[in-house]
């Protein structure tokens, strides 16, 4: 997370993987799942969360805190 954005955007992982989000912004992000398969909670700067991905799909994610910042992860 830098600069109010998700990167790598888009991400593809294998199942089972566990992704880390850093949040290297100066404000607080959270990664919250649209179809609620994972919320990190809130990340302060310099802080980090992660989720294990468990399951084969498309996940489209966003920042709760800044709706116009999104992702795709494929998990495969």
């Amino acid at each position: 997370m830098s600069t109010n954005a998700f990167a790598p955007n888009p991400l593809t992982v294998a199942v089972g993987t566990t992704v880390t989000w850093v949040n290297n912004d100066t404000v607080t992000h959270d990664a919250t799942a649209d179809n609620h398969a994972f919320a990190t909670g809130s990340i302060s700067p310099g802080g980090s969360a992660s989720v294990t991905l468990q399951a084969a799909g498309r996940i489209t994610y966003s920042c709760t805190i800044h709706p116009g910042m999104t992702g795709v992860i494929t998990v495969q």
